[in-house]
């Protein structure tokens, strides 16, 4: 057990031997001192002795010789006093520095168990050495019965493989790292229940021992919270979009008179509830909008945009927005084409969020202009207004959400906070900053830059290799290593978009569609491992190939192997290219043999989970949630199965049948998963229709097994 004069209370063999040592000083200098004394009174004895003896005689040379050897004896004492008296403020001076010590670690003692973090603390072997009170009450266990004990009985049984593993690795490579962050963990409570917590592991060397002092986060509430969120956003999504929706659109029929002239109050009031429904859907759509982002859901279709003439088709679409707010618009004349690499509905969404901005807060007869011009190696949009400015003490805030400046009448613009904060992850995604200043003479400048063209074949998006061949995604930490392997690649057709930190590598791979990744096995600062068991945790990439690269290939491979990665194969660097290319070819070959490509199309994100989970070990599922995004998916993409709602949002799913064909024309086998399959007509793209339900779930997935993993013929549709 390891005391707390060493992080915890107790006593280590060092502090006992220190302690021991101690004590025999202090009883050595008190046996010196009781010496001292003894002696000072026997010289003055002596020298009281000495004088009765010489003033009995009448002799004064006697007596001269009497007086000397009483003043001898008198020094010889003061000089045996002198050490006495040091010893006795070394003592005090010992005495004060224990008792600092004490309070110093008395205080420690506090500060450890008052930690609202629970801290354990174990040794090489994996055995607890200490714990704080807040262990004992995370997990139901009094101080005795865990120490001494291994660990892992605060594990659950089915992790306690991945935990060995994860603490041999934190002993290989000891330095202090989060746990928890990116995948679940859970402690083991006394009496059997799991609770999900977070660990930050730190090492300490104590008496050239190694020791790993874990924080421990017991995060139950914030689980419970984004659970309650996420109902909050699937109520919102299917409880309240649809029916808006059609409010908005029945109150716009009615204020047009589709249904007869009305009188016009009716009309006026008509056209105020239009508004607010209007307003109440565009809130919604921006809360859907940043949950899907922020969740990785939103799938990027990159491509080269010319930015100047998107920026015109914007602004004429939100003319009339503008009349609305007597605003007027304007694109500035000096303004470049500007070409880009980007998805053009996502920079359309960029641009349509900062012009809707711009036109609320400039005053009525106000214009605003925006325009694109060349900013360094980048092509930089900006939208003018001329509002009231944004408040000092609001800037630092300006792009969270739900952030809003308090500039007199803001509240009744009809924002809902949500639009630039939505800009700046659209804008992050495309490899672009944003930013705004003061505009001159009042107002305020937005701006976006994003990576010109010419930047494209050294950015990390790929847009010159061949477009019909397979796309890599390579994470590597050195650029300039990455674009060599990127030019090599290409005369083997392949495509190479880079990533250079785990977080771009991920948002890259969630957000698009990789034959094969490569990854550098120390990238970086040794997390290569924590981003394939990151990525291995997506339903959608749980199949795609890893090949990794290291420079001692073999050790690589044993210990991947040992993790359970599903990593396809090893490469030694510096790379053979013609062995990588080799490899590649192969793991691609046999992932579009194993896995089937199948697209859902549903805007219930709990049915998107359901079936992604349900079909995980059999296809490849990609996931959308409106008719346009399935449509893009499409355009790029092929797919050997489409499984279908029939009304997606207000758009019916339905729609999608005469676009379901093959790159040869033939027809893309189809199956109705939805609540409304009862209401499906017969039609010969459609092999079966289900109804939502656990039982039907389990139909659906015997169901793709029969016809696309054991090729069984065409039969007419199931209904279930």
């Amino acid at each position: 057990m390891i005391s707390y004069a060493g992080l915890v209370r107790g006593v280590t063999r060092t502090d006992a031997v220190l302690s021991y040592v101690a004590e025999t000083k202090k009883n050595a200098m008190a046996l010196a001192t009781r010496l001292t004394v003894a002696m000072i009174g026997l010289i003055l004895l002596t020298a009281v002795a000495l004088a009765l003896l010489a003033f009995r005689d009448a002799e004064p040379s006697v007596q001269l010789a009497g007086l000397t050897v009483v003043a001898g004896a008198i020094a010889l004492a003061h000089l045996l006093a002198k050490p006495l008296a040091r010893t006795a403020e070394d003592a005090a001076a010992m005495d004060s520095e224990r008792h600092r010590i004490e309070a110093a670690e008395e205080k420690f003692r506090l500060a450890v168990e008052v930690c609202p973090s629970g801290l354990v603390m174990v040794d090489e072997a994996g055995k607890i050495v200490m714990v704080n009170t807040e262990v004992e009450r995370l997990f139901g266990y009094g101080r005795g019965e865990l120490m001494g004990q291994s660990v892992d009985m605060l594990v659950p049984e089915r992790l306690r493989g991945h935990h060995a593993r994860a603490r041999d690795d934190f002993m290989d490579k000891h330095e202090s790292r989060r746990m928890g962050s990116d995948r679940d963990l859970f402690g083991l409570h006394k009496d059997g229940t799991e609770f999900p917590v977070e660990v930050a592991l730190n090492p300490l060397h104590l008496h050239n021992e190694l020791f790993v002092l874990s924080v421990i986060i017991d995060i139950t509430e914030r689980k419970r919270i984004e659970r309650l969120k996420d109902e909050f956003v699937s109520i919102v999504s299917h409880e309240l979009r649809t029916p808006l929706t059609s409010i908005a659109g029945s109150l716009g029929l009615l204020a047009s008179g589709a249904a007869g002239k009305l009188p016009d109050p009716a009309t006026r009031l008509l056209t105020i509830a239009r508004t607010n429904s209007q307003r109440l859907v565009r809130l919604i759509n921006d809360i859907l909008d940043i949950e899907k982002m922020e969740a990785g859901q939103i799938v990027f279709h990159f491509g080269r945009i010319e930015v100047r003439s998107l920026v015109e088709q914007i602004m004429e679409s939100n003319r009339g927005f503008a009349d609305d707010y007597g605003v007027g618009l304007r694109l500035d004349a000096d303004s470049i084409a500007g070409v880009v690499h980007a998805d053009a509905d996502r920079l359309s969404q960029v641009i349509t969020n900062l012009l809707s901005n711009a036109i609320k807060f400039s005053p009525k007869d106000a214009e605003v202009m925006a325009a694109v011009e060349q900013h360094g190696d980048n092509v930089r949009i900006s939208v003018r207004d001329h509002g009231p400015g944004i408040p000092v003490q609001f800037r630092n805030r300006i792009f969270e959400k739900f952030a809003q400046a308090d500039v007199g009448d803001s509240r009744h613009k009809g924002g809902s906070g949500l639009g630039l904060s939505i800009v700046k992850q659209i804008v992050s995604r495309l490899g672009g900053t944003v930013g705004f200043k003061d505009a001159p003479g009042g107002g305020t400048i937005f701006y976006v830059d994003l990576p010109a063209w010419e930047r494209a074949s050294g950015s990390e998006l790929d847009v010159e290799g061949a477009a019909s061949g397979p796309c890599i995604l390579l994470c590597e930490a050195s650029r300039e290593a990455a674009i060599e392997l990127r030019k090599s690649l290409r005369q083997f057709g392949f495509r190479t978009d880079f990533a250079h930190s785990p977080d771009e590598a991920f948002t890259r791979a969630a957000t698009a569609t990789y034959a094969a990744i490569l990854v550098d096995h120390h990238f970086p600062e040794g997390r290569g491992i924590e981003l394939i068991r990151k990525l291995r945790e997506q339903p959608s990439l749980d199949r795609t190939p890893i090949v990794i690269m290291s420079a001692d290939a073999a050790s690589a491979s044993d210990n991947f192997g040992a993790l359970d990665l599903n990593v396809f194969g090893w490469v030694k660097k510096p790379v053979d290219i013609d062995y990588l290319v080799q490899l590649l070819g192969l793991a691609i070959v046999n992932n579009r043999r194993a896995l089937p490509k199948i697209l859902h199309v549903d805007d219930d994100h709990d049915a998107l989970n359901a079936v992604a989970e349900a079909l995980r070990a059999i296809a490849q599922v990609v996931s959308v949630d409106t008719v346009e995004d399935a449509r893009r998916t499409l355009a790029t993409n092929h797919f050997d199965m489409v499984v279908l709602d029939i009304m997606v949002g207000t758009v019916s799913g339905l729609d999608l049948l005469p676009d379901l064909r093959t790159r040869t024309g033939s027809n893309i086998q189809v199956i109705i998963f939805s609540a409304r399959s009862a209401e499906i007509e017969h039609h010969s793209e459609v092999q079966a229709s289900f109804g939502k339900s656990r039982a039907s779930l389990d139909r659906l997935v015997a169901t793709v097994q029969n016809h696309l993993l054991l090729g069984s013929s065409c039969t007419p549709p199931e209904v279930a």
